[in-house]
């Protein structure tokens, strides 16, 4: 063979092999993986990401997000007469008007995201209600995921300030307890497209609500299938949004009970546009109610897709006014920050 058509086809493999690598690193890129944000079970302590806390009762609080490691779980499952050492992070007491919540940020590259968590409750007033709510795309310019805004005053509810309109998808045992039905609704989930850019007044649409119509907001009690969890069992909540379709859809099951199920699937064209690539904040946490109170709690959060975690940065004169102010509170070393 000729010495030129050997370098040629030399060249070319060597071509050959630059394409592959690239991509195959491109593909990988592009590939989804799951992140663990939080991963407490069977004893494990694992936080995985720069997080911040938000806590509530009337006004917001330090005192919850609770984490109870392993010497200190015990204070948390004897309050439903279980034993148990394994580790939770409480999101907030059985108390009247309480909520938490805790919030991570991550660079979105499109495609579809998804959140599960696994969750439980040992103490609440029946029926069992307010659940767990997941925070999808929000783009907040008056707080970010840093030190100083863990436990932040600028949270002045369950649904935080961003300059967006973003998601919030609740799974609510309290709709269709056991042995009881209302018009309109059929499953336990509650939908929302929330639009709060200053932070101090959050609404949601659709209003009035589909389902339920005034004075609610939002798609109320819909889905399929519904059950009410006893105190200790473990719940997993999982919620995925596709931009390609605009679709939002929704599993928890009791992990505790077979077929203890309900799902919704929700199309949310005309309310919600698609998020362009960028840096979002996601959050897990819990209801505020008057009446029925529950003390919720995470035993692992975990996100599947093109996502990577960051956290904002921020100015040293932010840092000393905010610490002179009282606002970072870091009550145990659960809080990665």
């Amino acid at each position: 063979m000729p010495t030129k058509s050997k370098l040629m086809i030399a060249v070319s493999v060597i071509l050959l092999a630059a394409v592959l690598v690239i991509v195959n690193a491109i593909t990988k890129a592009q590939q989804p993986y799951t992140q663990v944000i939080m991963n407490l079970l069977n004893g494990q302590q694992y936080f995985g990401a720069p997080h911040i806390y938000s806590g509530y009762h009337y006004s917001p609080t330090s005192q919850w997000p609770v984490y109870y490691g392993p010497s200190t779980a015990s204070q948390y499952w004897s309050q439903g007469g279980i034993s148990s050492n394994q580790p939770v992070l409480e999101l907030t007491p059985a108390k009247s008007w309480s909520g938490g919540a805790v919030f991570w940020s991550e660079i979105y590259s499109g495609g579809p995201v998804k959140i599960t968590i696994i969750g439980t409750y040992t103490k609440g007033t029946p029926p069992v209600t307010t659940g767990f709510v997941i925070y999808l795309f929000l783009t907040p310019t008056m707080w970010c995921i840093s030190p100083i805004y863990n436990y932040s005053t600028l949270f002045k509810g369950v649904n935080p300030q961003s300059s967006t309109p973003y998601i919030v998808v609740w799974w609510d045992p309290g709709w269709q307890p056991t042995g009881h039905t209302q018009s309109g609704v059929t499953g336990q989930w509650n939908v929302g497209v929330i639009t709060n850019p200053f932070g101090n007044h959050a609404s949601a649409s659709p209003s009035p609500s589909p389902t339920l119509g005034p004075p609610s907001s939002g798609w109320m009690g819909i889905g399929t299938g519904a059950f009410e969890p006893e105190p200790g069992d473990w719940i997993n909540v999982t919620v995925t949004y596709d931009p390609s379709t605009n679709t939002l859809g929704g599993v928890a099951y009791d992990m505790n009970h077979t077929g203890w199920e309900t799902s919704f699937t929700l199309n949310l064209t005309g309310y919600y546009t698609p998020p362009g690539n960028g840096t979002y904040v996601f959050g897990v946490g819990t209801s505020i109610s008057n009446v029925h109170y529950v003390n919720w709690a995470l035993l692992y959060v975990a996100m599947m897709g093109n996502v990577k975690p960051t956290f904002c940065l921020v100015p040293t004169w932010v840092v000393a006014i905010a610490v002179r102010n009282h606002l970072e509170y870091c009550p145990s070393t659960a809080a990665l920050l």
